[in-house]
């Protein structure tokens, strides 16, 4: 990784999120005290592990060891970072939602809530010094979730993780939402009132960015003044990457590249005045750290600015 000047950042990120890959699992102790020493430079306080492993039954399951997220604990209490713990991710997500068969789905979340909610009653990281409470690895849309019969499969399906982590952190759990560009009758804004009105639970606004453009800001606002207008905590997430045409609209053929200075700038000006509780950046490992051009000269331009 290139070495870290210090220096103010443009922006306070409160904290990244690292997604956890197999690769990650062979990392020694010594590269973890690099990235998470990188992610303190650059302003981050917090940690968002996006999921403690893989499952669902796929031949590509994993699930990390103990003694990594150990050594991701150790060394973020050393640096000084809070780290919040996503739980194990059911691959089969995306799949089950895009079916039309209502007993599935119920299924399904009945099988994703009793072993998530079974982790973190058993999982031993709530009692170390470094952690913040738990996020839920599943992403929330209006797309999918438009229908008054699937929020009545949704709303307790949250309700019972947000149950589970009170009784096992300080708050509520985190987790992450935002607009989906498939056409249909559904409102981001809508989904979220109803869900706010009876469950505790707090969201993160991923911008669409790297994605839609800046312009998927103006599809953010309804539900970003309906999170203002009712006192409403929620975290803004910063897309630091930038999606490749890859002749795939499912997103089964994701690339990306890092972002360019110029955008990530726009973006933190949008951040400054956005109300967020915390401005998360997804993410600064591989989009800033990594040994790419484009991510180098990300880095570059970070550090060489000034508030």
């Amino acid at each position: 990784m290139a070495p870290l000047a210090a220096c103010t950042p443009p922006l306070s990120l409160n904290a990244t999120f690292l997604q956890l890959w197999r690769s990650h699992l062979d990392l020694s102790p010594e590269d973890w005290r690099q990235r998470l020493s990188a992610y303190r430079r650059l302003g981050c306080r917090e940690i968002f592990l996006q999921w403690a492993g893989l499952e669902g039954g796929r031949p590509d399951d994993w699930m990390a060891p103990d003694a990594v997220l150990r050594t991701i604990f150790d060394e973020a209490e050393h640096q000084g970072l809070g780290v919040h713990v996503g739980l194990p991710y059911d691959q089969r997500w995306w799949d089950v939602l895009a079916g039309t068969d209502t007993p599935a789905l119920a299924a399904y979340l009945n099988q994703t809530r009793e072993r998530g909610v079974a982790y973190m009653q058993q999982a031993p990281w709530s009692k170390r010094r470094a952690f913040r409470g738990w996020y839920l690895p599943y992403e929330l849309e209006q797309y999918n979730w438009a229908s008054s019969e699937r929020q009545a499969l949704l709303i307790p399906w949250l309700d019972a993780f947000s149950r589970a982590a009170q009784a096992t952190s300080r708050g509520v759990p985190c987790i992450s939402t935002y607009y989906s560009r498939l056409p249909g009758d559904g409102s981001l804004m809508k989904l979220w009132s109803n869900i706010l009105d009876h469950v505790g639970i707090h969201p993160m606004i991923q911008d669409g960015v790297g994605v839609a453009g800046l312009a998927n800001y103006q599809a953010l606002a309804p539900l970003h003044d309906m999170l203002l207008a009712r006192r409403a905590s929620f975290d803004l997430i910063l897309e630091l990457f930038e999606e490749l045409p890859s002749g795939s609209t499912d997103g089964s053929t994701f690339k990306a590249r890092s972002a360019d200075f110029d955008r990530v700038k726009q973006q933190w000006a949008v951040a400054r005045g956005y109300g967020a509780k915390r401005v998360v950046a997804f993410a600064i490992d591989p989009w800033v750290i990594d040994n790419t051009p484009e991510a180098r000269a990300l880095m570059q331009a970070w550090l060489a600015a000034r508030v």
